[in-house]
């Protein structure tokens, strides 16, 4: 009997094939996992509404869509600020709220992609988690995921390209390359920082180009991943050339802005080594921080021949030089790559020693990685019975219902009620079409009230020292005439003048000298000198 030729029944998986798709399946429910366990974690501390600094001034800058700053492109990170407008426009939050949201979710994606970074490069859950823990629980890390700003942002574009690198080195497949210059372009519209990560990966794929390890296409192929990806950060570059239509000052501007003293800074190196130190303990205040120096040393023996060693390292080196001598107040933020790549290496220490995988090991670390939130309480507390220098070689900025030492040593910031109180507080007492001098710390929350919320138009605000681009023209013209007749020609027109603080440096130098501040609730009121007798 002739039987009739059936179609061939496809092959069953394969052992391999079956054990890649388990593993597959674990870094992607890991990952959700450690996204959901930060996302929660920054959602029940984030600020609950107005802030201080610059943080608010990007609660501004969401809420008015503001892509453009004149001289200073640099600072748009547009990415950020259309995700923050986006939100704002869903109706769940006001934008104020909605920017905060943005930066946690940015937050947790990088917490998320430590994770399956370590998932790939040691293959066990247990070390993962205590690495994406510390990372999650980082000082720095945390502080920037629970209120508006960019750099949680960054560290999802930063850990991102990582991931990718690594996959591209388990499968060889080259999509996962043309993706990590994709999320490189990405990280382009978050902040340049970003960009340091992308120029190690960059130079590892052309290193692979001219060995022949990688096909030529693979180049122009990146670098139009890396176009697109960065579309709205040249939108942006856009706006900034139609404005001034000088190619050379656009590019200033979108490369270093008015911060070029501090990107090319090598002055105070040792000091600012000192402090660099110092806010390393203040991110990891726990002995798990240890095993980071175990990891580093030990993981070029647990990938023989791959190049992930020294890319890490190579990432680690470079944002740590960048960072140790850049000459800004909030120089902690752009340690945070560091951190992050820190907490990785606390994951490869767990993966490398033998006895740190053993679940009652596990524990043990996990309870001294969640040690570092009573740490920081502590640190606090000795802090101000010392009265530690917060700014060194400056008085402490003094600001209506802010604690300064809860403010900048505690990662959390959901009782951060101040800037509402403050606005609240001021617009209530101030007279009929008053002027008020905010400096750069209180003039967001004042400026997003009157310009969001549409509340006391009348008051004409300023700010002493760099001038916010959201800040109206007649205000800039007002306040810059730096002159006692300035006080005349308000009293003319029927104006009360007002300054938030009276301490030196954060009113103009002409006031301190020509006028006396009486208090005012929580602000001064600015009145000519006495005559003399």
């Amino acid at each position: 009997m002739t039987r009739r030729p059936t179609a061939s029944a496809p092959a069953p998986p394969s052992a391999g094939d079956r054990r890649g798709s388990r593993r597959q399946a674990a870094g992607a429910a890991g990952w959700c996992l450690a996204f959901a366990a930060a996302l929660a974690l920054y959602a029940a501390t984030m600020a609950p509404g107005l802030v201080w600094q610059d943080a608010g001034d990007y609660q501004v800058r969401v809420a008015r869509l503001t892509l453009r700053q004149p001289g200073d492109t640099v600072r748009v990170h547009p990415f950020y600020i259309v995700l923050g407008h986006g939100l704002g426009r869903l109706g769940v939050w006001d934008f104020a709220r909605a920017a905060s949201v943005a930066s946690a979710l940015g937050t947790a994606i990088a917490v998320a992609n430590v994770w399956l970074l370590l998932w790939l490069l040691v293959r066990h859950a247990g070390a993962a988690t205590i690495g994406a823990l510390a990372c999650m629980l980082a000082h720095t890390i945390w502080q920037q995921g629970v209120q508006p700003q960019t750099y949680g942002w960054t560290l999802a574009a930063l850990s991102a390209m990582l991931v990718l690198a690594v996959a591209h080195l388990e499968t060889g497949r080259r999509r996962w390359l043309l993706l990590m210059f994709l999320a490189g372009g990405v990280g382009l519209s978050i902040h340049l920082m970003s960009q340091l990560a992308l120029v190690v990966l960059a130079a590892w794929v052309l290193g692979k180009v001219v060995r022949r390890r990688l096909p030529v296409w693979i180049v122009p192929a990146g670098l139009a991943a890396w176009l697109l990806g960065g579309a709205l950060f040249w939108y942006a570059v856009g706006l900034e050339y139609a404005a001034t239509a000088d190619a050379a000052a656009t590019l200033k501007s979108a490369l270093v802005g008015q911060w070029a003293s501090a990107v090319f800074n090598l002055q105070g190196l040792p000091r600012m080594a000192w402090r660099s130190a110092l806010m390393f303990v203040l991110n990891f205040p726990t002995p798990v921080v240890l095993l980071a120096a175990c990891g580093l040393w030990r993981s070029r023996r647990l990938w023989p021949g791959s190049p992930a060693p020294a890319l890490l390292v190579a990432a680690l080196i470079l944002y740590t030089l960048f960072a140790v001598r850049y000459r800004v107040p909030n120089q902690n933020f752009f340690f945070t790559p560091v951190y992050l790549l820190t907490a990785v290496y606390v994951g490869v220490g767990v993966g490398a020693v033998r006895w740190a995988r053993r679940l009652p090991a596990l524990v043990v670390l996990l309870a001294l990685v969640a040690a570092v939130v009573p740490a920081y309480g502590l640190i606090m507390r000795v802090a101000r019975a010392r009265e530690f220098p917060l700014r060194a070689g400056r008085r402490m900025h003094e600001i209506p219902y802010r604690d300064a030492y809860r403010y900048y040593l505690l990662p959390w910031q959901h009782t951060q009620t101040g800037p509402r109180r403050f606005v609240e507080e001021v617009f209530a007492r101030l007279p009929a079409r008053a002027v008020l001098l905010a400096d750069s710390t209180t003039a967001p929350p004042l400026v997003y009230v009157q310009e969001v919320e549409g509340r006391r138009p009348d008051v004409l605000l300023a700010t002493v020292g760099t001038r916010p681009a959201y800040l109206s023209a007649e205000a800039s013209a007002r306040y810059w005439r730096c002159d006692r007749s300035l006080l005349d020609e308000f009293a003319d027109a029927g104006r009360r003048v007002f300054v938030v603080s009276d301490q030196p440096g954060y009113m103009p130098r002409w006031m301190a000298d020509h006028t006396r501040r009486e208090p005012f609730g929580p602000i001064y009121e600015v009145l000519p000198k006495a005559a003399p007798p």
